[in-house]
């Protein structure tokens, strides 16, 4: 799925260089994230009455669809598929953690569920490197429909893994239980700046580093890819030196400044600047990502598909509006300075909430 999901910045160049409007080709992530949150709720209550693992094939099979879709080039097909996609991605997130969480010790729950993550973030940061070099080897259709056969590979075995106990079912009313204190919003903002602007960035790196004399894209991204997934690993390390809070307060600043150096790149015309803060956002984007959750799951609903539920809906709705806004940016002003500088400044507007309802003390 994150092979699905990181290709599409490819596909956006694509789409800008047959003279698509930037914020049209943006819109296709915003249906992605759209999709995730309308399917999230009703994934978590299919796991309870379903195997969860069927819910993952379900997701699977969708997204399998959807990168059958993107193969056609045509920008309904594109703009469906990102939608359907969406829709697969969070039926497969919510089922796949839920059954690793039902079929792991309590205390490999976390490290089982960043696993699952570390993955999905591997395929969707290889799959920004080197979706461009494939397009261009083999072809956009062939590209994409072996991506869609690798997803339909994941949504025919997943039927096959072993059952797991259900869950008793919950009132609607308690997935909204959490985003109504400061410390739930605060949690799923930060999941937001994290984990939903790496959906974002991924919209737009590939476009704004193939506008950029002078720096090997590819290199660059391969290289941003390699920083996402070693950010997963190091979030869990820091953690446990540093505590959670400590981790993700100090991370969130560290991102919005590579995003404000992306911005300063771009505007001073100094490309070097805009590769190395693309480098950073991928630690940025990462490192936050387990001990997010770990403190979304002592801190939110006793309920984990709860708690899992109003992480990816918050992060999901609050990150809806910028795929589209940073192609209406750069409509706009012809540079990808200002959406850049939109981002960073919204995770700062996050930073400041995240420091006054949770902190960042070193004791979890």
């Amino acid at each position: 799925m994150g092979l699905a999901v990181g290709s599409y910045g490819a596909s956006v160049t694509r789409l800008l260089e047959r003279g698509v409007a930037p914020g049209l080709a943006g819109f296709g992530m915003t249906l992605f994230l759209l999709g995730q949150l309308v399917a999230v709720v009703p994934a978590d209550r299919a796991t309870r009455s379903q195997s969860a693992a069927w819910v993952a094939a379900a997701g699977l099979g969708a997204g399998a669809l959807a990168a059958v879709l993107s193969a056609l080039g045509t920008l309904p097909a594109t703009l469906a598929g990102r939608a359907l996609l969406g829709l697969g991605q969070g039926a497969a997130f919510v089922g796949a953690m839920k059954h690793v969480g039902r079929r792991t010790d309590r205390d490999l729950v976390a490290t089982a569920q960043g696993f699952l993550g570390a993955l999905f973030t591997l395929g969707l940061a290889v799959a920004l490197a080197v979706a461009a070099p494939a397009y261009d080897a083999v072809g956009m259709p062939a590209a994409a429909l072996g991506v869609a056969v690798v997803v339909a590979l994941g949504a025919v075995g997943s039927p096959f893994l072993r059952t797991t106990d259900s869950e008793p079912p919950v009132p609607v009313s308690e997935y909204l239980a959490p985003l109504r204190s400061r410390v739930g919003l605060a949690l799923g903002l930060g999941n937001m700046a994290t984990f939903g602007f790496l959906v974002v960035a991924t919209t737009w790196y590939v476009d704004a580093l193939d506008s950029a004399p002078g720096i090997p894209a590819t290199a660059t991204l391969l290289v941003f890819a390699g920083t996402t997934v070693v950010g997963r690993a190091l979030g869990g390390v820091l953690a446990a030196r540093l505590g959670e809070r400590a981790v993700v307060g100090h991370t969130m600043l560290g991102l919005a400044v590579a995003l404000a150096g992306m911005a300063g790149g771009v505007a001073a015309g100094v490309p070097l600047l805009l590769a190395a803060g693309v480098v950073g956002t991928g630690l940025g984007f990462s490192v936050p990502f387990g001990p997010l959750f770990a403190l979304a799951f002592s801190n939110l609903a006793e309920d984990a598909g709860v708690t899992l539920v109003a992480m990816l809906a918050v992060g999901n709705a609050g990150a809806l509006a910028f795929p589209w806004l940073v192609g209406e940016l750069v409509a706009a002003t012809g540079s990808y300075a200002a959406g850049f500088l939109a981002m960073s400044a919204t995770v700062v507007g996050v930073w400041w909430l995240w420091r006054s309802a949770i902190g960042t003390a070193t004791a979890d």
